[in-house]
């Protein structure tokens, strides 16, 4: 019972140390992880930064000016871009939404046309075993702790080197981090942009046919023999999701599927729901076969994706995949041609919400729009199993060469501008949806 207390006490010390940016403490439990635990040594470089380190020490590149000048001038004689503010390389929604941005990049703007970008990074989890995947001539990943010190802080003192692909808060070059409106207004309109610019550039695409030998031995493993699509749930209040949706709403979509010789392949990292038992629905991600690599050979080789709002939604994006995003309350984050989605529309008792307020609050209060700052917000509406089901039935259109065009409700929502990422990017709301909450989206309040 002591020995309990003392290591609860310990690992809350920890903690505090890590939310109040400590060094000391977290990098000595780091030290002792990497040298005495396998699994975590295959995932985390020996010297892994935090990303406070490069605002707390920013002020002291100064005094290395001589030395990462000589450096950036090679650079850029070179033409070689370092990748800053990639911060989150655990995350997939991170990796391929990023290195996706940065390749356009290079093939949209001139001053990166031709040029080799280092993407540097100390955490393996994704790019361990995805590295070749993304990696070509133009672009590069460099492991390791002291390459990604030195190279983010010569890209820090002379941005002229530096690229940025980034989706989330950090900025080094401003030594604090973005607004919520920056992250999630102004970075996705940036991301439709590209992507309209680029609209049939999917560089993951053809990186498929190198991996033929061990895609037919994952779909030998998984029992996979027809054509298939893959779902993807939350369990619990992260990333887009507000409130996890039951499971049980997605079994007369999986039903509609099945009963047209698809196979359902459960995918994700959560447990495999009680409701999905005894329905023929292929446990992938509580298999021993669940990994970086197979998740991009899964979702690239499916026929289409039913996923919550969270970065799994970013693999079937990158591969150009019709992608139906379910229960999602930051509305319209995401911009593929062939997404479509579900929102979970806000409200509060004091103040009578549409899509636009909601928006508001995202960009005002971060991710969880304010719902855990104001007592008196609530949840309006949840997709149910009716609209999963309309919504698939329009989803699985989406596999036509052509892509369908919008209904004569969509675009009026769309041309409107209620909805403010709607109408800057290639992605839609379901249209059975919008006929049962057409006010929430056209509506002036």
């Amino acid at each position: 019972m002591r020995l309990t207390f003392i290591i609860n006490a310990f690992k809350n010390k920890v903690n505090n140390h890590r939310k109040n940016e400590y060094f000391i403490l977290p990098s000595i439990v780091h030290l002792i992880k990497y040298f005495f635990f396998n699994d975590y040594r295959n995932y985390r470089c020996l010297i892994d930064p935090p990303n406070h380190l490069f605002y707390k020490f920013s002020k002291i590149i100064k005094y290395f000016s001589f030395f990462l000048k000589f450096f950036a001038k090679y650079l850029q004689k070179k033409k070689i871009f370092i990748s800053i503010n990639n911060c989150c390389n655990y995350s997939p929604g991170h990796i391929y939404a990023e290195i996706d941005q940065i390749k356009r990049l290079q093939k949209l703007e001139d001053k990166y046309l031709d040029s080799t970008v280092w993407f540097t990074t100390s955490r393996k989890e994704i790019l361990g075993e995805t590295k070749e995947i993304f990696e070509n001539k133009n672009f590069k990943i460099l492991f390791g702790g002291i390459k990604r010190i030195v190279l983010t802080f010569v890209a820090m003192k002379y941005p002229f080197i530096s690229i940025d692909g980034s989706i989330s808060h950090t900025n080094y070059f401003l030594g604090k981090n973005f607004s919520h409106r920056q992250v999630f207004n102004n970075f996705p309109k940036q991301r439709s942009k590209l992507l309209f610019e680029s609209y049939n550039y999917y560089p993951n695409k053809q990186k498929l046919v190198n991996y033929q030998s061990k895609t037919n031995q994952l779909m030998k493993n998984l029992k996979i023999n027809s054509k298939y699509i893959v779902i993807q749930i939350k369990t619990e209040k992260v990333n887009g999701t507000i409130e996890p949706l039951n499971p049980f709403l997605l079994l007369n979509s999986i039903k509609y599927f099945q009963d047209k010789d698809y196979q359902v392949i459960f995918a994700g990292r959560e447990k495999f729901p009680e409701n999905f038992l005894n329905k023929g629905i292929i446990d992938y991600a509580n298999s021993r076969f669940a990994s970086a690599l197979n998740d991009f050979l899964l979702v690239g080789n499916s026929s289409l994706v039913i996923s919550s709002a969270s970065g799994f939604c970013s693999i079937a994006e990158c591969f150009d995949k019709p992608l139906l995003i379910t229960n999602a309350h930051h509305i319209s984050h995401y911009s593929g041609r062939r997404t479509i989605y579900l929102p979970t529309l806000l409200s509060r008792k004091t103040k009578l919400f549409n899509a636009k307020i909601q928006h508001q609050y995202l960009c005002t209060y971060g991710p969880d729009c304010g719902y855990d700052t104001f007592k008196d917000m609530y949840i309006l509406h949840m997709p149910t199993s009716e609209e999963i089901l309309m919504a698939s039935k329009e989803l699985e259109k989406m596999l036509s060469t052509q892509i369908p065009p919008l209904s004569i409700l969509q675009k009026k929502i769309y041309d409107k501008g209620d909805c403010p990422l709607l109408c800057e990017n290639l992605s839609r709301i379901a249209n059975n949806f919008l006929e049962k909450h057409e006010k929430f989206f056209y509506n002036d309040i």
